[in-house]
């Protein structure tokens, strides 16, 4: 018999699977041998596992119900096969369309981030806030190459920014964001919300107009009466005020330390950062960046170290926000 892939083999002879079914002749053109008569050549090509011979998978044969001949159509091992073939088929799909396993969910967390990049101004002491309709200011003493001086700069934006002020040289990156109202006949917009971003996006802290946060770490949310505080997974600290305003703060491991204040006014969101000892970046500081300066590298984030949450800490314990020690001397 000749096999349907001619690159399987020969030709072989199965007539003994024949023989050990009782059939000697059943697959002999015009014998008319065995039970179900003579086969006449039909030039229907059979599949290899018929191994050439009908006795042999036919009912009671010796491959008959391996192979499914009992006519439970997939009971035998070509069930098994068509099973396995869907199977990959399915996983292959998967990963070309790059979807979730059956019955798993989506994974519904922010994604990582990539990191604010562009121009950083380091500092020994500044504070850029977002204020009323919205009023931004950047004010402190820049560092650098040419000896840096005081900085004053002020100015007005009715929009929000994604990127108001970001500092790299805090593990996982620190990024402070604010989304406006929409702006009345005027013209005129408020902050509707702000949201202090951490450890890779990982940490979120929101503060939205009517006085209402939330607390995200790792997609945990964090809950916190007044007074208290918390150490969230990327080892920034966030405080509820006794005045209902929410203060996030963080330090790189040394002498350098960012604290940002978000407050509800009922009109918006009052935006407050304080850092030093830093370089920073985003839109106020390449707002008030000299003209021709050049633009500075963001700083290299260190590798990823995860911490275990903190349980909330009373009011008697709450941690002193970070950032509000002396500017350093230079």
């Amino acid at each position: 018999m000749q096999t349907q892939w001619p690159a399987l083999g020969p030709t072989i002879d199965f007539s003994s699977l024949d023989a050990s079914a009782g059939w000697n002749s059943v697959n002999q053109p015009g014998s008319g041998a065995g039970p179900f008569g003579a086969a006449q050549p039909d030039a229907i090509a059979r599949p290899w596992w018929t191994c050439g011979t009908t006795a042999a998978t036919q009912p009671g044969g010796a491959f008959g119900g391996a192979f499914g001949g009992d006519g439970s159509g997939g009971n035998g091992v070509s069930g098994l096969l068509s099973g396995l073939l869907s199977v990959l088929q399915q996983l292959v799909g998967a990963l070309l369309n790059g979807a979730s396993p059956a019955g798993t969910p989506p994974n519904q967390g922010p994604a990582p981030s990539t990191g604010a990049t562009g121009y950083e101004q380091p500092f020994s002491n500044v504070d850029v806030s977002s204020t009323g309709d919205p009023h931004i200011a950047e004010v402190g003493t820049s560092v650098g190459p040419g000896g840096g001086g005081p900085v004053d700069v002020r100015w007005d934006s009715m929009t929000g920014h994604d990127d108001l002020v970001h500092s790299n040289q805090i593990e996982g990156g620190y990024r402070v964001s604010t989304a406006v109202t929409t702006p009345d006949a005027n013209g005129v917009t408020y902050n509707q919300s702000a949201t202090v971003h951490t450890n890779f996006d990982q940490a979120a802290v929101t503060m939205n107009r009517d006085g209402s946060y939330s607390i995200f770490d790792n997609l945990n949310e964090v809950a916190l009466g007044k007074g208290e505080s918390a150490t969230l997974s990327g080892g920034e600290t966030v405080t509820a005020n006794q005045d209902g305003s929410l203060t996030v703060g963080a330090n790189n491991g040394g002498a350098g330390s960012i604290a940002t204040t978000l407050r509800s006014t009922s009109a918006g969101v009052d935006v407050t950062t304080h850092a030093q000892g830093l370089a920073l970046g985003g839109d106020a500081i390449t707002h008030g960046a000299p003209k021709g300066r050049a633009v500075h590298a963001p700083h290299a984030r260190p590798a990823h170290h995860h911490r275990k949450a903190a349980a909330p800490n009373s009011s008697a314990g709450a941690a002193t926000p970070v950032g509000t020690e002396a500017p350093l001397a230079l």
